[in-house]
């Protein structure tokens, strides 16, 4: 019988993750870390976000939970760190739409797939400003719409480079509003204000955070965001919910935790219950909504599952056609 109860704590405390039993036998964190991989710079949004939930994460875990930034290929390197990775959810990613669904769409050198990841929580989303030039003749998106659709390629827009999630979102719209558009691929997002600001571009495609600081200027004009409701920055502002032609469409780019996709489902579980957990403290609600982020419901895994899938399936058609760089 004792023999039996050694085997059971053994192969509890060997998946790293521990159960109540584990930690109340116990009490000593593991020593072994949990990395949360975030695949873009240091200070960026998605560190920012990572960063916000992993102090919370840790407590919960009863591990070490360290922000792992792995750079390059367009959050790519980051993706492939986590496939890499054993399968035991001592690895997490704080990934977004574009590096895992459509950098591997887009660009046939990279050689993971979207399924090579587990969705274990979404932890939010964020809607896209489209901005204009002050003295650009509408106000609003279904104005845009029929200026582009009188003047075919004669607007232009820009977005923070090829492939990105605001260059796909736009060629979306492009495609369901039936206009064309000439895209101008920028290094980064700030240039694209700057650069609808001074009239070197007619239209900027960009995150509604970027611009919301900046709208009482006066220097440009925000005609929509992307989101089926309008956002809690930017409450005057008209959605794609109210925009005529784009009427049933949510586009917006989000955040969700995955990890590989062996992961044990009973791991997926836990971290599932523990980042949702994270995520409706007052303090990490208050500081996204900050951040522009919309919050949403908390999802299972099969939910989150769900809403990875079938924001793959929205975005492949027009991703599969961008040439990538």
């Amino acid at each position: 019988m004792l023999k039996s109860r050694r085997n059971h704590l053994v192969a509890l405390a060997s998946s790293g993750l521990w159960s109540s039993l584990a930690q109340s036998q116990q009490p000593a964190a593991p020593s072994k870390l949990v990395r949360f991989v975030v695949p873009y710079a240091a200070g960026g949004a998605s560190d920012v976000a990572a960063r916000l939930i992993n102090t919370e994460i840790a407590k919960r875990l009863g591990q070490n939970v360290v922000v792992e930034n792995v750079v390059g290929a367009g959050g790519a390197l980051g993706v492939q760190r986590l496939i890499t990775a054993p399968a035991d959810g001592q690895t997490l990613l704080y990934g977004s739409l574009s590096e895992t669904i459509l950098v591997p769409i887009i660009n046939q050198n990279v050689s993971y797939k979207p399924e090579d990841v587990l969705p274990v929580a979404l932890t939010g989303k964020t809607p896209v400003a489209f901005i204009a030039r002050a003295d650009f003749p509408g106000q609003t998106l279904d104005d845009l719409i029929a200026v582009a659709r009188k003047s075919p390629g004669r607007l232009t827009y820009g977005s923070p480079g090829i492939g990105t999630f605001q260059h796909v979102l736009a060629e979306t719209l492009k495609e369901r509003a039936g206009v064309f558009m000439v895209h101008i691929a920028y290094r980064g997002r700030q240039q694209i204000v700057t650069d609808v600001m001074g009239g070197q571009i007619d239209i900027g495609v960009t995150s509604v955070p970027n611009v919301a600081p900046m709208i009482s200027t006066g220097r440009f004009k925000v005609l929509g965001i992307s989101s089926a409701t309008r956002s809690a920055l930017l409450p005057t502002i008209a959605s794609f919910g109210e925009t005529r032609a784009l009427r049933g469409l949510d586009l917006q780019t989000w955040g969700m935790v995955f990890v590989h996709p062996r992961t044990a489902p009973t791991v997926v579980d836990q971290l599932n219950r523990i980042v949702n957990e994270v995520l409706q403290l007052p303090a990490i609600r208050e500081a996204r909504m900050k951040s522009g982020s919309e919050l949403s419901a908390p999802l299972s895994p099969a939910e989150a599952l769900a809403f990875y899938r079938g924001e793959r399936d929205l975005y492949y058609p027009v991703a599969k056609r961008i040439k990538p760089e």
